[in-house]
């Protein structure tokens, strides 16, 4: 049987800083080397290019929610669900009503990722911008946040407290053909509100990738809420310990903390016995 093992990043295999371990890097480099197909769902996209690199990824993974899928061999982009551009300009206003403009990501024809923004409304997002500048075509702050016919808008994301965000995330929800999801952040207090198309998300990337492959089989591995729906449709949903109440309450198994290699270690005893 054949089996494909899906993993979240931050918070699921990656440690508290952020960072891929020693031991996990190496468990799963060689799981892979195997012939163990392995790949990865996030929210990231851009930034998640060096964990892929550090791993040896040689099938797609998937990106900013399953808005995107990343073919780690060409090193480019070969799947995109972008929004309808009314229902973009439908959530801009909704987001000026509440005075909380986000970072918008837009694709263009060469197949890269353009973001835009109007303003910084917190260390947190400051932070999220330094760290991130420089990954994408261009990060750029502009005036008035717009969407032209030419435009192809696939993502907003804002960072900022719960109290705050779930009036937006509550009435974003509303607007046709468009999906919301708020979760909290694994490395601050604070919380994201991440919009994009509804026919996008980490499940229908993950069984496409699924279909891709020609597996027969599917185990993930998720922490936070923006992975719920893609355990449930799995064989085999996996938690690891440090995950959100939610995710253990519905996971078929809760395994080792994400900053102990739990993750890794689980695969190298699955797969060993596959």
């Amino acid at each position: 049987m054949k089996t494909l093992y899906v993993t979240d990043l931050d918070g699921t295999l990656l440690d508290k800083k952020a960072c891929l371990t020693e031991r996990s890097e190496k468990i799963i480099k060689e799981l892979i080397g195997r012939g163990m197909l392995f790949s990865i769902a996030t929210a990231r996209s851009q930034s998640a290019s060096k964990f892929l690199k550090q791993l040896n990824l040689n099938i797609p993974s998937i990106h900013l929610n399953g808005v995107l899928m990343y073919d780690n061999q060409r090193q480019g982009y070969v799947d995109c669900v972008s929004m309808e551009n009314a229902s973009a300009l439908e959530v801009i206003r909704i987001l000026r009503y509440f005075d909380r403009m986000p970072f918008v990501y837009k694709f263009d024809r060469d197949c890269d990722i353009n973001v835009e923004f109007e303003r910084l409304s917190n260390e947190t997002e400051k932070n999220f911008f330094e760290l991130r500048k420089k990954d994408y075509k261009s990060f750029l702050q502009t005036p008035v946040i717009n969407v032209t016919d030419e435009d192809r808008v696939i993502y907003f994301t804002m960072i900022d407290e719960y109290d705050r965000l779930l009036p937006i995330c509550q009435e974003v929800r509303k607007v046709p053909g468009i999906n919301a999801t708020l979760y909290s952040d694994n490395y601050s207090h604070m919380f994201f509100l991440e919009i994009f198309s509804s026919s996008a998300s980490k499940a229908a990337g993950v069984l496409k990738l699924k279909e891709m492959l020609g597996a027969d089989r599917l185990v993930t591995f998720g922490d936070n809420l923006n992975d719920l729906e893609m355990l449930s449709i799995s064989d085999f949903g996996i938690a690891v310990k440090d995950a959100v109440d939610e995710v253990r309450e519905q996971a078929d198994l809760v395994i080792g903390n994400s900053y102990e290699d739990g993750v890794a270690l689980s695969l190298r005893s699955m797969f060993s016995g596959s």
